[in-house]
């Protein structure tokens, strides 16, 4: 969300990495992404050096960092079954929608807990 207010920036390009962003090196960063969610790690090990030389290398280990701990969180909550909550789900359903972030298939997994009786 902080993006959005921050600037122009193509949400696609988040899902798409043939997608400009407008984001500096976000076509490198989302490639850094896609393969480490995917666990292709010839693939991450490859990247990492282009990240290396475009970025510096902190800066490719913070986006490593980020896109682990992400992933990781995303993971716990979508096994678990914890819902969206009703402010962020408010603030996020234009860009969920535009993404079409709640077609994935954990989604309809977890929707089945957005109606649980508590």
């Amino acid at each position: 969300m902080l993006l959005r207010g921050s600037g122009e920036f193509e949400l696609r390009g988040v899902m798409d990495t043939t997608i400009d962003s407008g984001i500096e090196h976000g076509r490198l960063l989302g490639q850094l992404v896609d393969s480490t969610i995917s666990r292709r790690w010839e693939d991450v090990a490859s990247i990492r050096e282009e990240c290396i030389e475009a970025l510096g290398p902190q800066e490719t280990v913070d986006a490593i960092a980020v896109t682990s701990a992400f992933n990781g969180i995303t993971r716990i909550a979508d096994a678990t079954g914890i819902p969206l909550d009703a402010g962020p789900a408010e603030a996020t359903a234009s860009m969920r929608s535009q993404l079409a972030i709640d077609d994935f298939e954990y989604r309809e997994k977890s929707r089945k807990y957005d109606q649980v009786d508590a």
